[in-house]
């Protein structure tokens, strides 16, 4: 992988806002509904853990400049060891897109459709993916995801035609929540924050990496700004009961605004978060790619690779009967994965260290 460093920091801030975003948002409100009217609380509780965990791997990135985390593994590991842990964030990567585009086609047939267009909505998604990262380009998926960010994001200002609609005292008192509600959430919501491990892969693409810290927190303390904002607005708005059980609280909330110059502000607001859902899954194709990259040794046939990886995501969402919810449960599961990903770079310094 020819290491040119070409992105700036307007892309660095919106790789990393886009990727965490996807679908998240959307269930953000319901996930972290154990801790009732404290859930507008917790996407500060996750920017600060997050925040910690930045920290970390930047204390591991700067000793490796020009590596991905793919290259710091084997150099660090051993090839055999090193191409084990990257096949397996091959198959995380796989699992997330999986679980990330399952989600959408749901709430699309779920809400918008009367019919059951699963297959093609599946295969326009993948297509559209292929055809970003196909050139294996990060600048290319950089400028996608600004165009997407400023595209799509403006809608959720409509959340602030509901804050009149609802109860502000809900807000208070703060932390009225058991320890036991925050570990039973915590789970939950953290999946809406996925995406920010991918610092870890496209490093070295950055131009001026001695910033890359502060716009990389940037980044990370726009997502927490914009999860307080819809959670809040939720929490106003809706009951501790319905906050538990609507699954998709600003999809139900889009569907209440009403203006005269659009009929349905929520089939708006769904087709054009597809926008953001593309963008999180061609992140995470990108680094399955690569991740074949380091395995195989060779860059070429990029297409090939990126054909394998959306390939064997068609194939694990069309799986049927008990084959299907086996890879349903291990998707949902994805945050453990995500949970020793986070933490592996804290082993990698500590190696580092001995052979130091």
């Amino acid at each position: 992988m020819q290491k040119l460093k070409k992105l700036h920091s307007v892309h660095v801030i919106f790789l990393m806002i886009n990727t965490i975003t996807g679908v998240g948002m959307i269930t953000f409100p319901h996930d972290v509904s154990p801790v009732g009217y404290g859930g507008w609380i917790m996407p500060l509780v996750y920017g600060i853990v997050i925040q910690l965990l930045l920290l970390l791997f930047f204390k591991l990135l700067k000793y490796y400049p020009n590596h991905t985390l793919f290259e710091i593994n084997t150099l660090l590991l051993g090839k055999v060891a090193g191409n084990f842990i990257n096949f397996m964030i091959f198959i995380y990567a796989i699992l997330v897109i999986f679980r990330v585009i399952k989600s959408y086609v749901h709430i699309v047939t779920l809400l918008t459709f009367q019919f059951n267009p699963t297959f093609w909505i599946i295969t326009a998604l993948l297509f559209v993916t292929f055809s970003l990262v196909s050139k294996g380009n990060i600048i290319s998926l950089a400028q996608y995801h600004i165009l997407s960010f400023f595209l799509s994001i403006w809608i959720i200002l409509f959340l602030i035609t509901g804050f009149n609609k609802g109860d502000i005292t809900h807000l208070l008192p703060l932390l009225n929540f058991t320890a036991s509600d925050l570990m039973e959430a915590f789970p939950k919501g953290y999946f809406s924050f996925i995406g920010f491990e991918f610092i870890l892969f496209f490093y070295p693409f950055i131009n001026n990496q001695e910033r890359a810290f502060k716009h990389t927190s940037i980044a990370l303390w726009v997502v927490v700004f914009m999860y307080s904002l819809v959670t809040i607005a939720a929490v106003i708005h809706y009951t501790d009961w319905e906050l538990q059980h609507i699954q998709y609280p600003l999809v139900n909330f889009m569907q209440e605004v009403q203006f005269s110059y659009v009929v349905r502000i929520d089939n708006l607001f769904i087709n054009l978060w597809l926008l953001l859902v593309v963008g999180t899954a061609a992140a995470y194709i990108w680094i399955a790619k690569n991740a074949l990259d380091q395995i195989s040794r060779n860059e070429k046939n990029e297409n090939t690779k990126v054909l394998s990886a959306l390939g064997v995501v068609f194939i694990l969402l069309f799986l049927p009967g008990s084959s299907g919810e086996a890879i349903g449960k291990i998707a949902d599961g994805i945050i453990y994965f995500n949970f020793v990903l986070v933490v592996f770079p804290i082993l990698l310094l500590v190696i580092r260290r001995v052979k130091s």
